[in-house]
C-alpha cells in the first residue's frame, strides 16, 4: 500500500526488492493508503455540486479508522447567493461537531496559507469526487509537483479523472500528502448497525442516555438522540445521512 513502511534490499539504484512490510499503524482500503496522520476530504462547493451525502459518508469511514479529519470546501470562489448561504449552514454543522473546516479557492488565493499549515509535518491523504481541485490546489501550494487536472464536463456537472493512482507526495522533508484517484461511492463494508452513531460526531454526547441499551436511534421511544433532534442539537440532515447509511448497513446484515 502507498504509505507502507518497508525494507528494501538490492544492489544498485535501479535493482531493489521489497523484504519486509512493517506492521500498519491504520489504512484505508478507498483510497487505498497506510500508516496515515491525516485525511483532507476535499469537497467542491459546486461544479461538481457539493453532494453532502458522499462527505457524510467519507467521515464516516474515515472516523472509524480513527484518523485527524480535516474537511476542505473548495472553489469557494463560486459559492454566492443562496448557495453561499447553504455553504455557511454546512460549515456551522461541521465545526459544530468539532471538525476542522477549511475554504480554499485556487482562483483567489482564498484559504491557501491555512490550507498549507494543516498539512504540515504529517502524512496526509487527499480524499474527493473527481473535479473537485485536488490536483489544481496541491499544484497551487506547491507547483514544483506540476500534477495534471482537467476541467469538469460542462454537460454532466461532474469531474473527469486525471488521477489514475495514489502517489505519496512529498512536500517537504517532514510533510507528505498521497493524491488519490476520485471516486463517487463507498461501502459501509467493515461498520456494524449498532457502532454507526458513534461515528456521528454530534451524537456521541447523547449515546447511552436512551431507554434501551441497543437503540439504534431510529424508531426506539425514549430515545435521547431524537430528543436532541428535536430541540435543534443534531441537524436534521445529518441525521437523514444517519437513517440512510443505518438501512443500507441493516440490510447488509440481513442478508449475510
Amino acid at each position: 500500500m502507498v504509505g507502507d513502511l518497508v525494507k528494501v534490499e538490492g544492489m544498485g539504484e535501479d535493482e531493489k526488492v521489497i523484504d519486509f512490510i512493517y506492521p500498519r499503524r491504520n489504512s484505508l482500503l478507498r483510497p487505498s493508503v497506510a500508516n496515515l496522520d491525516q485525511v483532507v476530504v476535499l469537497m467542491a462547493v459546486d461544479f461538481p455540486p457539493l453532494d453532502t451525502v458522499l462527505l457524510s459518508r467519507i467521515l464516516v469511514t474515515i472516523e472509524a479508522v480513527g484518523a485527524e479529519i480535516v474537511i476542505a470546501l473548495n472553489k469557494m470562489d463560486l459559492a454566492s447567493g443562496q448557495a453561499g448561504a447553504k455553504i455557511d449552514d454546512i460549515v456551522q454543522t461541521f465545526r459544530g461537531c468539532n471538525y476542522t473546516v477549511v475554504l480554499t479557492s485556487a482562483v483567489t488565493g482564498e484559504g491557501l496559507d491555512e490550507f498549507r499549515d494543516l498539512l504540515q509535518g504529517k502524512v496526509n491523504v487527499l480524499a474527493g469526487p473527481s473535479g473537485v481541485g485536488k490536483s489544481t490546489l496541491l499544484n497551487r501550494i506547491s507547483p514544483g509537483l506540476a500534477l495534471v487536472s482537467a476541467p469538469v464536463s460542462p454537460k454532466s456537472r461532474r469531474g473527469r479523472h486525471t488521477t489514475t493512482h495514489a502517489e505519496l507526495l512529498k512536500l517537504n522533508s517532514s510533510t507528505f500528502i498521497a493524491d488519490t484517484p476520485g471516486f463517487q461511492r463507498l461501502q459501509l463494508k467493515d461498520i456494524a448497525s449498532g457502532e454507526l452513531s458513534s461515528f456521528f460526531p454530534e451524537m456521541l454526547p447523547f449515546l447511552g442516555s436512551c431507554r434501551f441499551t441497543n437503540c439504534l436511534h431510529k424508531a426506539e421511544p425514549d430515545c435521547s438522540v431524537k430528543e436532541a433532534l428535536q430541540m435543534g442539537r443534531i441537524a436534521s440532515w445529518r441525521y437523514e445521512h444517519y437513517l440512510l447509511f443505518l438501512e443500507e448497513i441493516l440490510e447488509r446484515e440481513k442478508n449475510r
